[in-house]
């Protein structure tokens, strides 16, 4: 039990004496405990500076932002529509041809010079590209469904205007050409041999 300044017992938890109303002095907490109404302080909670002083980051939280790994940084992408440089062609060169004789040996021998000759180039288009960017079995499957042709016609188309884009040349597709000069006038056939012989040979003698 304690006293009241007066000298007047009172018990433990009283804030006024009951004998001469008296106000109770409170005792100071212990070191290391928070007083009565007060959140206890931990060593590591940071604390809100003084007014008007700058709030200084302690030494350990400056020295780990200064040795952040790399990974961390921020990742800057390419920019918009950057495309990567496709590969060069192989190097190949097939055989020069001149167009106007395929389309005179095809006539004269009612077909059969036309399929080996696309089945020819077509593996040439190959090695030119480096894969398999043709189907040069198409040409005989041709023989017994016409679709198999018209697919390889497209595949034929495909591998050239890949061929113009490697050496730098902006170049068209003529499947649609070619299918329509087939149905229509029945020489379709005629003018991709023309075209694919022609563009053929501007790449095997180095001209564009």
């Amino acid at each position: 039990m304690k006293t009241c300044p007066n000298g007047h017992p009172v018990p433990d938890n009283a804030v006024f004496c009951t004998t001469c109303g008296a106000r109770i002095p409170t005792e100071p907490p212990a070191s290391g405990q928070p007083a009565q109404g007060q959140p206890y302080a931990y060593a590591n909670q940071q604390q809100s500076p003084p007014p008007g002083q700058q709030y200084q980051q302690p030494p350990y939280q400056q020295q780990y932002q200064q040795q952040q790994p790399p990974y961390q940084q921020q990742y800057q992408q390419p920019p918009y529509g950057y495309q990567q440089a496709a590969p060069p062609l192989t190097g190949f060169r097939g055989e020069v041809r001149s167009p106007g004789m395929v389309i005179f040996l095809s006539i004269i021998t009612c077909g059969i010079y036309g399929i080996i000759w696309l089945y020819s180039v077509s593996k040439e288009m190959n090695y030119v590209l480096g894969y398999e960017a043709t189907k040069p079995n198409y040409t005989f499957f041709g023989l017994l469904c016409f679709i198999f042709t018209f697919l390889l016609w497209s595949q034929v188309d495909d591998a050239l205007v890949e061929i113009d884009r490697r050496r730098g040349i902006i170049t068209s597709k003529k499947f649609l050409t070619w299918i329509l000069l087939s149905i229509l006038l029945g020489i379709g056939g005629f003018v991709m041999m023309y075209d694919v012989q022609s563009r053929l040979n501007a790449l095997y003698e180095g001209r564009f």
